[in-house]
């Protein structure tokens, strides 16, 4: 039997078209898989060995907003002071209800004094690594926890709002 050189020749692009279009399922199934797996992309700043007292002790400034654009553009002044006595005082930070920012975000911050302690604030995976935070204590409104960031001091302050994988977060560092 004789194999016409045409017929080798079509026979091997088939071939190739289908190896090609399988490449692109499988890339395209692959991205589908990661697309689906959100990530909080602060992670990587959250304190997950519990920080010395007197490491937090201090006053913490606005460092940014990461917000979503219908937030707005104000840029009020944010600061948290941790006393070794075991008070604090806040002022413009996210209160207890805070979910997704919206275009209210910045009318709704509260500040106020309290008492605050260091508190395991959630776990970390992959690993199931505690995060340490600060939990803030007042008699009359419920402020939001914040995580602390850094593994060696100075260490600071991040408001995590609303669902972690979205990135919305207010991060404070350490005033020297």
């Amino acid at each position: 039997m004789k194999i016409d050189a045409g017929v080798l020749f079509l026979s091997a692009v088939l071939t190739l078209v289908d190896t090609m279009r399988f490449r692109k399922y499988l890339i395209a199934l692959a991205w589908l898989g990661c697309a689906g797996c959100q990530h909080d992309p602060h992670s990587h700043l959250y304190s997950t060995a519990e920080p010395k007292t007197e490491d937090v002790v201090g006053t913490y400034v606005l460092d940014e907003f990461d917000l979503p654009s219908n937030a707005g553009i104000a840029r009020p002044e944010v600061v948290v002071e941790l006393r070794a006595d075991g008070t604090f005082i806040a002022t413009n930070i996210p209160s207890s209800s805070m979910d997704e920012p919206g275009k209210d975000f910045f009318n709704s911050l509260v500040s106020g004094t309290g008492n605050w302690e260091k508190v395991v604030v959630g776990t970390l995976d992959p690993g199931n690594r505690d995060m340490w935070g600060v939990s803030f204590r007042t008699p009359d409104q419920q402020f939001d926890s914040a995580h602390f960031t850094g593994s060696n001091p100075p260490h600071g302050l991040i408001f995590v709002l609303g669902d972690p994988d979205s990135g919305y977060a207010v991060v404070l560092k350490r005033k020297n």
